[in-house]
């Protein structure tokens, strides 16, 4: 068993099972999407605030139609669609860009977990290694201070990141 426990174990069998689902279904993975726990997880991480607030703002986000969400059956719910007292049983699964940019917007701290997938997003390279590290650190809230960047977020370990993701 991989998991840190029997309960996360049996979880994680079970939303693996659910995609396998829904992929045999037809229903479109396009986007990323991440479970309720998931998503209250990385708000309470990014906003330094208690797993209970932070389920409190996804709620929030997701009920004012800023981070969409998906149902049982993997589709969008419109929030007009939904009630109120609808949306505790509807959304199963949220949206992870929208969750990520929301996050970047209101987050004080640097999105660790967001520098990997903007590395990603910019791949291949094409252009110089300082504008570069640049946009990584700007789009991640990566600076300490004007021109200082912050832990994790220097050239060295962007450049790093990007010879370990490409095999350089």
């Amino acid at each position: 068993m991989n998991s840190k426990n029997p309960t996360s174990a049996v979880v994680s069998r079970m939303i693996a099972k659910r995609r396998k689902n829904h992929t045999a279904a037809g229903v479109s993975t396009a986007l990323a999407c991440w479970s309720f726990k998931t998503a209250a997880d990385e708000i309470a991480q990014a906003l330094n605030i208690t797993y209970d607030a932070a389920m409190m703002t996804l709620y929030g986000l997701a009920a004012t139609g800023n981070v969409r969400f998906l149902d049982d059956d993997g589709k969008v719910v419109e929030e007009d669609e939904c009630t109120i007292s609808e949306f505790a049983s509807k959304a199963r699964f949220f949206v992870a860009e929208d969750v990520r940019h929301w996050l970047k917007e209101l987050s004080p701290l640097p999105q660790l977990k967001q520098r990997d997938i903007e590395i990603e997003k910019r791949l291949p390279r094409r252009i110089p290694w300082k504008p570069f590290c640049d946009e990584i650190r700007d789009a991640c809230n990566g600076w300490r201070a004007p021109g200082m960047p912050a832990w994790g977020f220097g050239d060295k370990q962007i450049k790093r990141l990007v010879k370990d993701l490409t095999g350089e």
